[in-house]
């Protein structure tokens, strides 16, 4: 039987650490091998971060909810690192610890209109491009462990990756192949301090750089945030499906968070079924590309701004439930942790929800993290108690 919350607070809705009686991850057994990986980080028997990835639209993008939770998980399970990171990101907030960035003559693709016609992009939906010699990428952050995902193509130019101000190749890299492919490059350093990671272009020809993650190579959290402000669940599918899987099967996530909802609840053409649908077909897609990745559908948050969004909201999160449920995903619902029906315009006059009715304030993101946080944790205990009980 499904657990289902019918909230009544109304306009007078208390915050979620209010709900310390309520059990909120539903289908917790989905979420089995991400458990397993958070137990043995913490006993310290893994020797590699626990990764997550959690794709979204805005309320992930702006990387403010997300690094709330990951502070979270930080702290009771240790720093794995920054993670994977687009630099020069418009749509993320600046990290605390990460310094990042890129020189002008490099171009955003995936969104604003320009698009790549293969389809290729990194797990974050964008790449950085340039086509000119000299332009440079860099990524400084505490880590031992460097990542670098990048598009190889004929007429690809030819790079170099510099650490600390040396160079970290045997000759440099050439983008120019005869087909189109993603690959990655992989550098570890003993020293767990801080290292900075450049990349260079040398040569004129067309430089598609996807990414860079930068991890410990010890126990603890690797998160990676990977929103997109206006995204749907569907952009997912419209994305170089060989390409995509390549880059989550060299990242090995042991959880993958979906978080999209808020933005297809306005749609005129939206259906439950029809969204049910594509749910289940992303979930397929991507744990065919990941299979030792558990799945968690992370419901939206209540939207008062348009009547529509208003009244199908309901709908909504009873969809995504279902399509997590059928697709043996987990489900967790910020709709309803918020207080249900009405909400938003309560946290908005609790300074938790922005004028916009849409998105939530800073301190409003913090609350829902917690919330999610006591929760996830709430699960993973209890999951600790029935592994004890049949042992």
């Amino acid at each position: 039987m499904l657990f289902s919350w019918v909230p009544v607070w109304g306009k007078t809705a208390p915050p979620p650490s209010d709900r310390s009686n309520l059990t909120a991850i539903e289908n917790p057994g989905a979420l089995a091998n991400f458990f397993k990986a958070l137990s043995e980080a913490k006993s310290g028997r893994r020797i590699e971060p626990v990764r997550l990835m959690h794709f979204g639209d805005s309320h992930v993008a702006a990387d403010v909810l997300t690094a709330e939770i990951r502070q979270r998980l930080q702290s009771q399970f240790g720093d794995g690192g920054a993670g994977y990171i687009v630099p020069r990101n418009p749509m993320s907030t600046r990290r605390r610890g990460v310094l990042s960035g890129a020189t002008q003559g490099w171009q955003i693709e995936g969104i604003g209109g320009r698009l790549e016609s293969d389809g290729i992009y990194g797990p974050a939906g964008i790449s950085l491009v340039t086509s000119a010699p000299n332009e440079r990428i860099w990524l400084e952050a505490s880590c031992n462990h460097f990542e670098v995902y990048y598009v190889s193509q004929p007429g690809g130019g030819k790079i170099d990756i510099e650490i600390d101000g040396a160079s970290v190749l045997d000759e440099p890299l050439s983008l120019n192949s005869h087909r189109i492919a993603t690959e990655s490059i992989t550098f570890d350093n003993p020293a767990d301090t801080v290292h900075r990671l450049e990349i260079r272009t040398l040569l004129p020809g067309k430089t598609r750089i996807l990414g860079i993650a930068a991890e410990r190579i010890a126990p603890g959290i690797s998160y990676d945030v990977l929103g997109i402000n206006g995204a749907r669940a569907s952009r997912l599918l419209s994305w170089n499906t060989a390409a995509l899987a390549a880059n989550l099967a060299q990242r090995k996530p042991e959880l993958i968070i979906l978080a999209y909802g808020t933005n297809e609840v306005a749609d005129p053409s939206w259906t439950p079924a029809s969204y049910r649908r594509l749910l289940k077909i992303v979930i397929h897609e991507l744990r065919a590309a990941a299979p030792q990745a558990s799945i968690l559908l992370f419901a939206p948050p209540d939207r008062a701004d348009l009547p529509l969004a208003t009244q199908r909201m309901p709908a909504m999160i009873e969809t995504e439930r279902r399509a997590a449920i059928e697709s043996n995903a987990a489900f967790w619902s910020a709709y309803d942790a918020m207080g249900g029906p009405g909400s938003m315009n309560a946290w908005v006059g609790r300074g938790l929800g922005q004028g916009d009715q849409v998105h939530l304030t800073r301190p409003g993101y913090a609350m829902l993290a917690d919330a999610f946080f006591r929760d996830l944790m709430r699960a993973y205990n209890q999951s600790k108690t029935r592994s004890r009980n049949q042992q």
